[in-house]
């Protein structure tokens, strides 16, 4: 749980502020497997003439709005819905939940038949097939959800599972332009920053501030290394352990990569170096929080924007008044998404539910409403309808609802209100192209089924949590035999046989694929 709770916080909030926002929108006023719950893939929709309640819990990072904001977004959706659209067989129920809810309430509530219809999915859409809590979206791919299939093309193949579709991957830059970006008044006298393009560059370039600013530090944590080396390796990760590297289409343990290797290495050498945080995982500040109030003078952050723009965003955003700059380390690759959005084995009316997916990402007005809010209770137009702001006396906490940071989740973040002043540093023509000229691993698209290797999926998941923190934020030197100790345990609890089976299921999908 802490470890999907902080991929869920480390990753929403990167790419939250790389992707909402930018353009104008219409003018228009658990358990385990033996007690699964057993899927009806042939769900019968509701009688002609009823109307269907579609039920949709949207997870935020933010403060959840009262009851009474949330129920007036609803209104604006569904007569929207009825007025606008013509769609008279269903209407939305909207809550809004905490993030924790999507790993702790929702599984409960989906084992016990009353989950949503909508069910929002973070790296847990094998658990939930395994489980029976999603159907097959099949039935639907040339109907209800065809607009949405067509624009996203290639990125659905991150929502199969043995060749059926489970889920709708969001359409989000997630091919991320890595940037340290830093405080810029106090390395442009010391560093010709234009010499900075890669993490050996980087590495010389923090020597020298370390020697102009010794009780400074210019890195909050190191836990991003393995991703950065993953991108400069092509090393691919598939499902969590298993990784391919360039072409190769047989997958290896991960942890056991140059990649990986390399990168606990360097995290343990800049710690020891005094470059980066002292307390390492120990630290309990957010990479935001850590930079924005001075604690550490740079940072190495994520976006699919410029580095100019992300300049821009962290000078409007830290709060000791510091001017920030940006500059280009590392360009992702296309990886394996597991964010999106799919549909209850429990829903009455899966082809209405269809069609609303298919809205959160063809439909601006339907998107922002959902993320944005009310026109007048969350924003204002200004007088040409051109710009957003915020109404009078209010800012982005003050607002009755304001779901901004679930846009990282769901749908299609590459729309949004254009909000005058805003923090997010958004570009979504350069994040499309940044998806467009991405490398594509061997495996792209393919997810890998828990489901015969249940046990030693626990087991390796248990082994990794105690020995991740302490190798990626380089609290251990990982040749003085952590290191080695950890893939030790990582075979003891079958890792090996986890591979074997995610090889033949590759295998397969390549075949079926051809």
């Amino acid at each position: 749980m802490k470890r999907f709770l902080a991929l869920a916080l480390a990753l929403i909030m990167t790419l939250s502020l790389a992707a909402c926002g930018g353009s104008k929108a219409p003018d228009s006023n658990g358990g385990d497997a033996a007690s699964a719950p057993v899927s009806d893939d042939t769900a019968a929709p509701a009688p002609s003439g009823e109307v269907t309640h579609i039920k949709l819990e949207m997870a935020t990072l933010m403060t959840v709005p009262s009851t009474e904001a949330t129920k007036t977004v609803e209104n604006v959706i569904n007569d929207y819905l009825k007025n606008t659209l013509g769609e008279t067989e269903y209407v939305l129920d909207l809550s809004i939940i905490p993030i924790a809810d999507l790993f702790t309430t929702v599984p409960m509530e989906l084992a016990g038949g009353a989950g949503p219809d909508l069910v929002m999915l973070f790296d847990n859409m094998p658990s939930f097939v395994d489980q029976g809590f999603l159907i097959p979206l099949d039935p639907y791919m040339d109907n209800e959800l065809k607009p949405t299939a067509d624009m996203i093309g290639n990125i659905m193949n991150n929502g199969k599972i043995n060749g059926s579709v489970y889920m709708v991957p969001r359409y989000f830059g997630t091919v991320l332009d890595w940037k340290f970006i830093y405080n810029n008044d106090l390395v442009k006298d010391v560093y010709d920053m234009t010499k900075v393009h890669d993490m050996d560059s980087l590495e010389e370039c923090l020597a020298a501030l370390k020697t102009a600013y010794p009780d400074e530090h210019f890195l909050v944590y190191t836990d991003q290394f393995y991703q950065i080396n993953k991108f400069m390796t092509h090393t691919a990760q598939v499902g969590t352990y298993a990784a391919t590297e360039n072409d190769s289409t047989t997958l290896v343990n991960f942890y056991a990569t140059d990649a990986y290797h390399a990168a606990c290495q360097k995290a343990y050498d800049f710690r020891q170096k005094g470059y980066c945080d002292p307390e390492g995982s120990a630290n309990t500040l957010t990479h935001d929080e850590a930079v924005m109030s001075g604690s550490s003078k740079g940072v190495i952050m994520g976006h699919s924007a410029e580095a100019d723009a992300i300049g821009d965003m962290f000078d409007k955003m830290n709060y000791y008044g510091a001017d920030f700059e940006a500059v280009t380390i590392a360009i992702g690759d296309l990886t394996n998404d597991g964010c999106g959005i799919g549909i209850s084995y429990s829903c009455k009316n899966p082809s209405a539910a269809a069609r609303f997916i298919n809205l959160l990402y063809c439909d601006e007005f339907i998107w922002d409403t959902l993320i944005y809010g009310a026109e007048g209770q969350d924003y204002v137009w200004n007088a040409d309808h051109t710009v957003c702001e915020y109404p009078e006396g209010m800012d982005a906490n003050t607002i009755p609802y304001n779901c901004m940071y679930s846009c990282g989740i769901i749908g299609n973040g590459f729309q949004g209100l254009p909000f005058e002043n805003s923090n997010t540093g958004s570009n979504s023509e350069y994040g499309m192209e940044l998806m467009k000229n991405a490398w594509e691993p061997p495996l792209y698209g393919f997810t890998p089924s828990n489901a015969n290797v249940l046990n030693e999926s626990a087991a390796v998941a248990n082994v990794v949590s105690q020995y991740e923190d302490v190798l990626n934020f380089g609290d251990v030197d990982p040749d003085a035999g952590t290191y080695q100790q950890f893939l030790n345990d990582l075979e003891a609890a079958g890792i090996n046989t986890i591979i074997a089976d995610y090889q033949a299921q590759a295998d397969a999908w390549l075949t079926a694929n051809k």
